[in-house]
């Protein structure tokens, strides 16, 4: 299965053996932490467990943290 990824203002074409894509193996083929990135499917962040189709509109986004306490 193949699915077009954005990140970082680019579009990746990831290609996955399995027809059956979670948003975890998303981040693990982009080598990024679960702990600084999520994924964003049709709009709505999702579970790293949700399932991710060839249709799906998928973006990852680096979480971001800073400042003082």
């Amino acid at each position: 299965m193949k699915i077009t990824v954005e990140y970082r203002n680019n579009k990746i074409e990831l290609e996955f053996e399995s027809s059956k894509v979670k948003a975890k193996d998303i981040l693990k083929k982009l080598n990024l932490s679960r702990d600084y990135a999520f994924v964003v499917k049709n709009d709505e962040i999702v579970d790293l467990d949700e399932y991710i189709t060839e249709s799906d509109k998928v973006k990852v986004i680096n979480a971001i943290s800073g400042g003082k306490f």
